[in-house]
């Protein structure tokens, strides 16, 4: 079934297209260890030579998978930085934009990637670390309409904000404390949102957030 919330890549063709966004579809439901190339073309009735054709092995299909599942965000962020809207309603809302796709899959399959593909896991704390500049362009448009404190480094802010979440978002510890990443991510939001912004600021997020 095609996920109409993520866009097609013009440089694929509709067959890669249908490929990521099926093996998407799998990956959230029967794991990595679960996922194999023969389901994948039985489910699209196609033939695992065609896979292979565009991917020519399971590690290079999970990794355009995941560069799908990134694509799909920064689509999302774009469109959130562009809105006319209050810079603490951005930062919320890219947040959550990070908890759809986190909820999808059980960290105990995050874990089963990290151990199995490392060089896909860096790649996606490299994902993460390069969303900085997203959260810096709130955090200056925040503190030029007085919601963010003026006495701050903003750009040391943002850098600190986002190693905190590559640090903090990993899988072992999920699993060590039996959290999830939606729960984490609230009270991370609020300790690190409710110490950097202003008087203004707190009250916009306690009327409207």
């Amino acid at each position: 079934m095609t996920r109409e919330t993520f866009p097609s890549n013009s440089q694929q063709t509709p067959t890669e297209n249908s490929i990521l966004e099926h093996g998407l579809d799998m990956l959230t439901r029967d794991g990595v260890r679960g996922f194999t190339v023969e389901c994948l073309a039985q489910d699209l009735a196609m033939s695992k030579k065609t896979i292979y054709k565009f991917f020519p092995t399971k590690e290079i299909l999970l990794q355009n998978i995941f560069k799908y599942i990134t694509t799909v965000l920064i689509n999302h962020f774009e469109r959130i930085l562009k809105k006319d809207i209050n810079p603490l309603d951005k930062f919320y809302t890219a947040l959550d934009e990070v908890i759809k796709i986190l909820n999808r899959v059980s960290i105990s399959r995050i874990s089963e990637l990290k151990a199995r593909y490392p060089k896909i896991w860096r790649d996606i704390e490299a994902f993460r670390l390069a969303r900085r500049e997203d959260f810096l362009s709130i955090f200056v448009d925040g503190q030029k309409q007085g919601f963010i404190r003026r006495d701050i480094d903003i750009e040391l802010t943002a850098t600190l904000f986002m190693n905190i979440v590559n640090s903090v978002f990993q899988p072992e510890f999920f699993l060590a404390n039996q959290v999830g990443p939606r729960d984490v991510m609230f009270t991370f939001r609020e300790i690190f949102l409710r110490g950097i912004i202003t008087d203004k600021g707190l009250k916009h997020i306690e009327d409207n957030l």
